[in-house]
């Protein structure tokens, strides 16, 4: 049987991730001189070289990629045990969580959900990250994170999802907008030059184009292309200068004196959000106090939306 140890396996996942001996060693908190021996200790006790040092950044030999990827799974099944002994000795709900949230999300969940879980479960420690859904799931894979709330279904093999509510989606343009006079809108009744977007990388980009049955690459005709990365720079557009978007429904909760909010006729579009992890997490009681703290911090309205007559948007 081959002999090294955890610590070893941490210094080549750091190598792996920052491709620069000196930049991992920085994150481990040790000198480059021992990240390198320790590394080419393991080396020399298995017999593979795991790094190529020729390039730069540096990065795995063929079967060096192979041994990563095991690598991965054995820190993930060791931290098991830390988690075990915690949940043992105290007997409580009790831990780290490192949580990552997309941002048509964050602002409309994060400061509720703060507060619940701050009564309810004084001893989990939130680290939360704003991310993109591609990049919740490369940190995932990465184990930089643990959960991550955004739009499901992914339907990654990889991934384990629990959908938590639905957001029904409703349109939002100014009081003198044509539109405006509608009590119910339909898809076909948008207007492509008249549409305010997400900007590329957003999931909710991609649902909303799907409902308004646009291209997704379609150049539109008019005068001001902008594109945000932040719903409320879109409601301030249409509140300010007009236009129109379509807004998730803890997005609409607070909107300007000179807006007014459609709903979609039936069947009326909606994103599901559910929390995503890794099959078999070693904390599953902490992702699922977490997703109870969500379900709390949300509306009861919110809470009480079923698929039922809605059209559920893919992601992509």
């Amino acid at each position: 049987m081959r002999n090294f140890s955890l610590t070893q396996l941490e210094y080549i996942m750091a190598v792996q991730k920052h491709g620069h001996f000196a930049k991992a060693a920085k994150a481990c908190h040790v000198t480059q001189p021992t990240l390198s021996m320790q590394i080419q200790k393991l080396e020399e006790d298995i017999g593979v070289v795991i790094f190529d040092r020729s390039k730069k950044p540096i990065i795995p030999t063929v079967l060096g990629k192979k041994i990563i990827e095991q690598i991965k799974e054995t820190l993930f099944e060791a931290k098991k045990i830390d988690e075990i002994i915690k949940t043992g000795l105290t007997g409580k709900i009790a831990g780290e969580l490192r949580f990552a949230v997309i941002p048509t999300i964050t602002p409309y969940i994060l400061p509720r959900l703060l507060k619940v879980i701050e009564t309810k479960y004084p001893e989990i420690t939130l680290h939360i990250q704003e991310l993109q859904t591609h990049r919740i799931i490369e940190a995932l894979n990465n184990d930089e994170i643990d959960v991550g709330l955004l739009a499901t279904p992914l339907n990654i093999s990889t991934i384990f999802e629990f959908p938590l509510y639905y957001e029904i989606f409703s349109l939002l343009c100014r009081l003198d907008h044509p539109l405006a006079k509608d009590k119910k809108v339909h898809h076909k009744d948008l207007i492509e030059e008249d549409l305010w977007l997400l900007e590329e990388g957003h999931c909710l980009r991609n649902q909303v184009l799907d409902v308004c049955h646009f291209k997704k690459n379609k150049k539109k005709l008019k005068q001001f292309h902008f594109e945000s990365g932040n719903l409320e720079t879109l409601k301030n557009l249409v509140e300010t200068y007009g236009g129109h978007t379509l807004l998730p429904k803890l997005a609409s909760e607070k909107i300007g004196a000179n807006t007014k909010l459609i709903e979609f006729a039936r069947p009326i579009p909606a994103r599901e959000i559910g929390l995503v992890y890794r099959r078999k997490h070693y904390k599953n009681d902490l992702i699922e106090a977490l997703g109870e703290s969500i379900l709390e911090s949300i509306p009861e309205e919110v809470r009480k939306i079923r698929p039922k007559d809605l059209n559920v948007l893919p992601i992509e």
